[in-house]
């Protein structure tokens, strides 16, 4: 399926639906210029209806046209996914002031908030799921739906219930790819760009020209096994401090790096970053296997959603017949 060239349904402008006004909401997550906020619908006679998430900009950023934007196209998108590991389209629609709604539906949980509110490594057994429903969402986004997320980080993965599903979310910068993983620049365009998040970016997107392929996502869920285990974002102190920036406000730090990023060598500083010195039984194995596969920093060494997909599967049938 072709997201980029499939023509989007259109009844109207926008889908009817009434979004009530940001106050009336509870804001439940947010991003750069765009707050995402809980929509919980009226009941219909004896039956419950599931709360929807509602993604729009922020009141300051009301007339910012290249945000406005980005929703669009993200609703275009969004609304062509159709995959039980990626956050479901419901509608797209205005508020009063023309800003561009996305609704979608609501998941309990974001991973980024939930690791850091937690004291402990997560279990294998939950990354394990985590990289499972990951896995499976990018294998159907590169091999069907032919398309690179661009953004895979702790952040833009919902939780349902305990673990019970995790979703894909946040495709507002995806980028078109051909069936070998490489950027497709005939619908991209030669001035294609990888925009993500820089301290989840795979080496060959730190560089200048960028090197974009669908390996790029594979090395950034390799980081959100980091993430798991070290409860922290996944930079070492080398990286940072190449920003001159203090270790200790890693999350600040993040955000000046992908504001400040422009040299041409930063490339050589993006490495592995070492697990932190705590001990890992033996149930780690396939989850520290898939961590060092993801992140190798030969790209055409790491392996596809795919691969990923069948090491879980063969680590499963390992277990089950002991």
């Amino acid at each position: 399926m072709d997201v980029f060239n499939t023509p989007v349904r259109r009844k109207t402008a926008v889908d009817q639906v009434q979004i009530p006004a940001s106050p009336f909401l509870k804001k439940i997550g947010y991003g750069t210029g765009v707050a995402v906020y809980e929509m919980v619908r009226s009941p219909v006679y004896c039956k419950s209806r599931s709360p929807w998430a509602v993604k729009k900009l922020v009141h300051k950023q009301k007339n910012n046209v290249e945000l406005n934007k980005r929703i669009k196209e993200e609703a275009d998108v969004l609304r062509q996914l159709k995959h039980p590991n990626i956050v479901a389209f419901k509608a797209f629609a205005k508020d009063a002031d023309g800003r561009n709604i996305l609704v979608m539906e609501e998941c309990s949980s974001c991973l980024g908030d939930m690791i850091e509110n937690r004291s402990s490594p997560y279990s294998a057994k939950t990354i394990v799921q985590v990289m499972r429903d990951m896995a499976t969402a990018l294998h159907y986004l590169h091999n069907e739906a032919l398309m690179m997320h661009c953004d895979v980080k702790s952040y833009n993965i919902l939780v349902k219930g305990n673990f019970t599903i995790c979703k894909l979310c946040d495709f507002g910068i995806c980028l078109p790819v051909t069936k070998k993983g490489e950027v497709d620049l005939t619908k991209a365009g030669t001035e294609v760009e990888y925009v993500g998040t820089a301290a989840w970016s795979a080496p060959e997107i730190l560089k200048y020209p960028q090197e974009i392929t669908t390996k790029a996502d594979v090395y950034a869920l390799g980081l959100v096994i980091w993430e798991m285990i070290a409860l922290a974002p996944p930079v070492d102190e080398e990286f940072v401090s190449s920003f001159n920036l203090s270790f200790d406000d890693s999350q600040v730090s993040i955000n000046t790096i992908d504001n400040t990023l422009e040299s041409s060598n930063v490339e050589n500083l993006r490495s592995r970053p070492p697990l932190p010195n705590i001990d890992l039984s033996t149930e780690y194995n396939t989850v520290l296997e898939i961590f060092y596969c993801c992140t190798d920093v030969e790209r055409d060494q790491r392996p596809t959603a795919e691969d990923i997909m069948v090491i879980l599967q063969e680590a499963n049938k390992n277990v089950c017949c002991k």
